[in-house]
């Protein structure tokens, strides 16, 4: 089902908003529960003093106050999402003075050339047609400064077909009007590898986490 951007930010200001936080804790239940699997995803990334860091795509805030756990009370975080919905509950469950919360398209944040140190991408691109995403990795190349560092947390497709049937039953893939299916798949077929080293990044990584279920896709931002 191909959803026009203004059906997509009703549905996520309006319905899914309200269940997002319960539909987390559901899906990451069996690799022992959401605060585990954030903090595991991000425990090998470095952080340094100071940092501007974008959290794209930030929903109602999980990943974010993860990474404001990790990178210290002097960084500076900003996590942006398009839906209101989303955002209004991240700024009421925000206990974090250097967080801050703003509504906005990721394709075009607004900020200047070089701002960020780190642009963080979680769970989103596999919502996205193939086309969105090489805007939001476009945009998050243009806002991070020299050798700084994309980090894209993302679905993955295992290995053993075991644990592929079983994640495919936990994450309702089997439900006919789940509409990442088809987002899902073009994702997993063109490796977010290969389309972040296609936008320009460098030093493009990929990690496997739990039993391949999970990846961890890095690069650095060129001159």
């Amino acid at each position: 089902m191909a959803w026009n951007r203004k059906s997509y930010k009703w549905f996520y200001d309006h319905i899914h908003s309200h269940y997002y936080a319960l539909l987390i804790k559901w899906c990451f239940l069996p690799f022992g529960g959401e605060d585990r699997v954030r903090k595991e995803l991000i425990a090998h990334i470095g952080f340094s003093p100071k940092d501007r860091i974008l959290d794209m795509c930030c929903g109602i805030g999980g990943v974010t106050f993860v990474i404001a756990e990790k990178a210290g009370q002097y960084s500076d975080i900003v996590g942006m999402d398009l839906s209101s919905g989303q955002i209004e509950i991240a700024r009421k469950n925000n206990h974090f003075s250097n967080i801050r919360f703003v509504e906005g398209d990721v394709t075009n944040t607004g900020f200047k050339n070089g701002f960020f140190d780190k642009v963080f991408i979680a769970h989103a691109l596999h919502e996205m047609s193939r086309e969105n995403r090489l805007k939001v990795l476009t945009e998050a190349r243009r806002i991070l400064r020299e050798n700084g560092e994309v980090i894209i947390l993302e679905l993955d497709n295992p290995d053993n077909i075991f644990v592929r049937l079983f994640i495919g039953f936990w994450f309702f893939y089997w439900l006919p009007f789940n509409f990442e299916t088809p987002t899902r798949r073009d994702m997993l077929k063109r490796r977010l590898t290969t389309e972040v080293d296609e936008i320009g990044f460098k030093c493009v990584v990929k990690q496997s986490w739990f039993h391949g279920v999970f990846q961890v896709v890095q690069g650095m931002s060129g001159g």
